[in-house]
């Protein structure tokens, strides 16, 4: 080859193929045409070629891959093959324990438990048996889901596609990212009114929540590598501040029994089946995203270990923390400064708790974090809910995806700043109406029609064809079903089901507990006979 033939060469951009038939052609063969493109020969030689067309749209092709180059995750809900996993050891469990805990190890737990005495009128033992019994059995099938991540290598709602079908799968798919974005929106609350407490009020609540929205967001960016050095740091921070919280309220805490808590709460059926309900959708909620941070393990993982870790990194902090918020609640009612800092949000009254001096301040930026800490994996997994619900957003790259999801709910938070205990009791409650009618095909299918679970039992190949996945019927029917039923046990403050009233002081909240057995009723023998007459 000459001098001259080697410059043309390198002027040009051209797949290996058509490098190798030219550099072999010499004279022989004629000259390819001149291109408007650059030959990488760095990316050729890692096996990372691209070619980039001049302009915009091939500066930011180009910009895409110096991202993933440096780390940036760019899977979305691809199956994971296994080649593409991390290798299993003792330490792979860490990670997952701690992100869980980092998930709930922070300020929204804590006004989970506030809510118990502050609107549903609960003493302390109710309160605390609420938040055991119910929180634990919450648990459970969010740490089962987990487990199927490795198995698969697929999503959690992706999975969900082969109980519940392609086009049901949207659906709850669209419902999930809802679901999502008013959690978000709580926490980023949340973070405002810490900040601003910081701030000694100079930052409004507006600024703080779009601080914490931008940390948030480049945290989820980046992606899973991220969130998991997040979990590994927040969280024993976050320990370090609740045990300094307990301590500074500490000698107060026994308050939470003291006459004036009594006097001002007690014991009904409506107040335990609707804190019960609250606490459902707090925790069980997670079932629909669990398996996002699990297909990095390879498929043999051991399935006991892994649920161990997702259920006690789960289910502990939010026992611990919510108890404290329903302790120090309670002793607010006997405690002036408290009682007026509570009325104006759960952030005041830690502000109160902590003494409202320097380190008060500096403890509500480390409150701030935790809620960061909670905010960017579910912006993460939003992101890939949204793949599912609408199947053309595969072609965006997941982290362009953390920018959607944050352009939605940051409005959204800005919006109900002034509204969280209100927006908090809402929300959380209706949420458990819709895990209903998803949790029960959600465990029935892996338990009974694909078990054991492997990427033979949900072959891999299908993840995204509509005619070889199930068509749906079970799905659809169950939720027919189950909705009369989710809306007759229903108690809120704009509809009470004519179930709910025949209960004891006449709004008790039966909605997901009589909604889950109808669903889980019906879904299976209608599921059973789709799999025998469509094969799906």
């Amino acid at each position: 080859m000459t001098v001259q033939q080697q410059t043309e060469l390198e002027g040009l951009e051209l797949s290996d193929r058509s490098k190798d038939q030219y550099q072999q052609g010499g004279q022989d063969k004629p000259q390819l045409p001149q291109t408007d493109y650059g030959y990488d020969e760095e990316a050729v030689a890692t096996g990372r070629y691209r070619h980039y067309p001049q302009g915009p749209l091939g500066l930011a092709k180009r910009g895409m891959d110096v991202l993933v180059e440096h780390g940036v995750e760019e899977r979305g809900i691809e199956p994971r093959p296994e080649e593409d996993r991390d290798t299993l050891t003792f330490w792979s469990y860490l990670p997952q324990t701690t992100l869980w805990a980092a998930f709930n190890f922070n300020i929204l737990s804590f006004s989970e438990g506030v809510i118990g005495p502050a609107l549903f009128g609960l003493n302390f033992k109710a309160s605390a048996a609420c938040i055991i019994l119910f929180t634990l059995a919450s648990g459970i099938p969010v740490a089962y889901c987990a487990t199927n991540g490795p198995k698969t290598g697929m999503r959690q709602m992706v999975q969900a596609r082969y109980g519940l079908g392609y086009f049901p799968a949207m659906i709850f798919g669209l419902i999930n990212c809802a679901t999502m974005i008013g959690f978000m929106s709580l926490t980023a609350i949340l973070a405002g009114q810490c900040l601003s407490l910081a701030s000694n009020s100079t930052m409004s609540y507006n600024v703080g929540i779009v601080i914490a929205a931008l940390i948030a967001l480049i945290l989820s960016f980046v992606g899973l590598r991220a969130l998991h050095i997040v979990s590994l740091t927040t969280f024993p921070i976050m320990i370090v501040v609740f045990i300094a919280l307990t301590g500074l309220s500490g000698s107060k805490l026994h308050l939470a029994v003291a006459e004036a808590a009594y006097e001002a709460t007690g014991v009904t059926a409506s107040g335990v089946l609707g804190y019960g309900a609250s606490l459902i959708g707090f925790t069980i909620t997670y079932s629909a995203l669990a398996s996002d941070f699990t297909t990095s393990l390879p498929a043999h993982t051991p399935r006991l270990p892994l649920f161990f870790c997702v259920y006690f990194g789960l289910t502990i902090p939010i026992i611990t923390i919510t108890l404290l918020g329903a302790a120090c609640q309670l002793a607010s009612y006997s405690i002036e400064s408290w009682a007026s800092a509570s009325e104006i949000g759960v952030p005041n009254l830690i502000f109160a708790i902590s003494g409202s001096g320097g380190g008060a301040r500096f403890v509500m930026v480390l409150f701030c974090l935790s809620v960061v800490a909670n905010t960017a994996p579910t912006i993460y997994s939003a992101g890939l809910s949204g793949q599912v619900a609408i199947p053309f957003l595969v072609k965006v790259p997941r982290y362009f995806l953390a920018l959607i999801v944050t352009a939605i709910y940051l409005p959204i938070a800005i919006a109900g700043a002034h509204s969280f205990y209100v927006a908090l009791e809402n929300f959380s409650a209706v949420l458990s109406y819709w895990t209903a009618l998803y949790i029960p095909p959600t465990l029935i299918e892996p338990m009974v029609f694909r078990n054991p679970v492997s990427r033979k039992t949900y072959p891999v190949e299908i993840w995204n064809k509509i005619g070889k996945l199930p068509i749906g019927l079970a799905s659809i029917i169950s939720a027919i079903c189950g909705i009369p039923i989710i809306a007759a046990g229903m108690s809120q403050s704009w509809w009470v089901g004519w179930i709910a009233r025949r209960i004891a002081s006449g709004s008790g909240d039966v909605a997901f507990e009589l909604g889950a057995v109808v669903v889980t009723i019906v879904y299976l023998p209608v599921r059973y006979l789709e799999r025998k007459y469509t094969g799906r």
